[in-house]
């Protein structure tokens, strides 16, 4: 329970480093309004990762195995655009913001999690 709880905190401050990286690079694109609503994003997306992303992987394992796992990359900024629309002080302006953002926050939440393990 312990380490689920840590989990999620550590993919709140994910979203959170994510936004300020991305609104380096594209301002406004990608907004959070505060931890609150970076907890919430956290904890809809760790939902709906481990609830829609397997059917999602599994319905197109051929299509990753054509784009070399490119279609792996667009189940997650569907997921991250599916969680922006129904957390309130999450935006993601378009679909560049969203392709950035779900790079930057896979690798910061990698490595925070690899620094806390």
């Amino acid at each position: 329970m312990f380490k689920l709880l840590i989990n999620w905190v550590l993919n709140a401050i994910a979203f959170l480093i994510t936004q300020r990286i991305i609104d380096h690079f594209l301002p406004g694109q990608f907004h959070l309004r505060d931890i609150t609503t970076a907890l919430i994003a956290a904890l809809l997306l760790g939902l709906i990762n481990s609830t829609v992303r397997p059917v999602l992987q599994l319905l197109t394992f051929p299509l990753t195995i054509l784009t070399l796992g490119l279609s792996s990359l667009a189940i997650n900024v569907l997921c991250l655009v599916f969680v922006s629309r129904f957390v309130p002080g999450f935006y993601i302006a378009g679909i560049v913001p969203a392709i950035a953002g779900s790079i930057v926050l896979s690798i910061v939440s990698t490595l925070l999690n690899w620094f806390v393990k």
